[in-house]
């Protein structure tokens, strides 16, 4: 059993480096060496080892993508929870499980797809269970079936969307993030964005144009510079695809115009310096979204800001777990992923 820092224990193959980083050592059937992960948060480091483990099982062993749900949750269940959290949470594993079982339990792993969930989930529903339980069911079969519906985790279901967005909604970048949900736009495209491309009368949207940090190594007289140079640029996108007019919804609109207003309140606050620093004041003087000071809003700054919103959301739900005894749910957010999920759930709407 390994320890932290602090001496508390960790569980089996779990330790804590002296640089703060948590350890997770583990065995691949048929290796005498030790496989290793590494992370800062202790919950998503078992998240990671268990998903590798997984992953090697069903990815290298024939006759386990020949399992049927239920024999393959008898598996999971040896490998990674039995031992490992208390009899009573067994107990909610196997009911939620069971509930569910009905209509999953003996479909075969590599014959399951996604519309076998949402039919196990309208199933229970049609059954008349509480919404709690059919919750409970799809949390506790998600994390059963992660590495066989793993593109499933490039999409942000329903309820991460509500959480996000409600955690995000007292920050500075909250309509960034709900505009790239609901237009699907690429966050190099919204952070390019002037206001001169959004048409308010007939509710639409130009993309036209890309914004990034790229490394340059050669000067315009094609000659080779003595150092490499990072620089911001907006050019137009690689794809004729990616020119187009996205219609908006009557939400987009008023993320817009309140985004507006933020926008113009940090103009009056730095007065006459606002934007001194933007070095696209000059040709694109209408960004839609900038710092307070008016510099660009690079699209790093909106992946950093995503991970910030995420560690205060975590923090809250490993608290709560540990209240309520239970694996903390985690996810991971960053702004492709809105993007992904918008455009799955056009491709699901036609």
């Amino acid at each position: 059993m390994g320890k932290s820092l602090k001496g508390k224990e960790l569980g089996s193959g779990l330790s804590q480096r002296k640089d703060g980083r948590y350890q997770a050592k583990y065995y691949i059937p048929g290796s005498p060496k030790p496989k290793y992960l590494y992370d800062r948060n202790l919950a998503k480091l078992k998240k990671k080892r268990d998903l590798e483990k997984a992953k090697y099982i069903l990815g290298y062993n024939d006759k386990a993508k020949k399992y049927k749900v239920s024999e393959w949750f008898d598996v999971w269940m040896k490998l990674y929870k039995i031992g490992r959290i208390k009899a009573n949470t067994v107990r909610g594993y196997v009911d939620g499980f069971e509930r569910g079982a009905d209509f999953i339990g003996s479909v075969r792993l590599d014959c399951l797809t996604p519309s076998h969930i949402y039919n196990m989930v309208e199933g229970m529903q049609n059954d008349g269970y509480a919404e709690s339980s059919v919750v409970h069911t799809l949390s506790i079969v998600k994390q059963l079936l992660h590495p066989i519906l793993e593109d499933e985790s490039k999409i942000l279901q329903p309820e991460e969307i509500k959480t996000f967005l409600d955690a995000a909604k007292n920050t500075r970048y909250y309509e960034l993030f709900y505009i790239i949900l609901n237009t699907g736009m690429r966050i190099g495209e919204i952070t390019a964005l002037c206001w001169s491309d959004i048409d308010f009368e007939c509710h639409r949207i130009r993309v036209y144009k890309t914004l990034n940090r790229t490394t340059i190594y050669f000067d315009e007289g094609k000659n080779r510079l003595e150092k490499p140079e990072s620089v911001k640029q907006i050019t137009t996108p690689k794809k004729k695809a990616s020119y187009r007019w996205i219609p908006m919804t009557e939400g987009v609109e008023l993320a817009f115009h309140s985004w507006e207003k933020k926008q113009i309140a940090d103009k009056e606050k730095s007065g006459s310096s606002w934007g001194k620093e933007n070095p696209f004041l000059k040709d694109f003087p209408d960004l839609v979204f900038t710092t307070q000071p008016g510099g660009v809003f690079l699209p790093q700054y909106a992946n950093a800001e995503c991970s910030r919103i995420i560690s205060i959301i975590e923090k809250k739900e490993i608290e709560l777990a540990e209240k309520e005894n239970r694996e903390p749910r985690l996810y991971e957010v960053y702004p492709h992923k809105f993007r992904h999920t918008f455009v799955t759930k056009l491709n699901e709407s036609n």
